[in-house]
């Protein structure tokens, strides 16, 4: 587990990775915090004072704006010998990462509010049908 916060990156099998990813941004989210509480909790878990100093400091100050999803999976082969898929873990948002970050998708342009006739028009159009009274009876 501190393989990862030491090199930002890891080669596991994919199962690993994805084990590996929930405990990696939980110890990020207790170095967001970065109370005394937190580093002991994260002290529990992970070991190395320089692996703590490293989640306190530059990790937690890199992810200080974002809510969640530091690390991505990233399935690279299937392994020979016993066809096990193997996947790298990383952070994001780091130097020399494996692969970019997405650029944000542009907001599609508003459209022009609809004047009264048309959505009058509309609204008759896709109304449910309405119930005929009395053309029935059950009596």
């Amino acid at each position: 587990m501190g393989l990862i916060f030491s090199r930002c990156f890891l080669y596991n099998l994919e199962l690993q990775a994805k084990e590996v990813r929930r405990l990696a941004d939980n110890m990020v989210q207790l170095g967001k915090e970065g109370t005394l509480c937190a580093a002991r909790q994260a002290a529990a878990f992970v070991r190395g004072d320089d692996v703590i100093h490293k989640l306190f400091t530059e990790l937690a100050y890199r992810y200080k704006d974002r809510a969640g999803g530091y690390t991505r999976l990233l399935r690279t082969r299937i392994r020979v010998g016993d066809a096990a898929p193997m996947a790298y873990i990383e952070f994001i948002d780091r130097e020399n990462e494996l692969r970019q970050s997405k650029p944000p998708t542009p907001q599609p342009p508003q459209r022009a509010p609809l004047d009264p006739w048309t959505r009058s028009r509309l609204t008759r159009q896709f109304a449910p049908p309405k119930e005929e009274k009395g053309s029935e009876s059950d009596s």
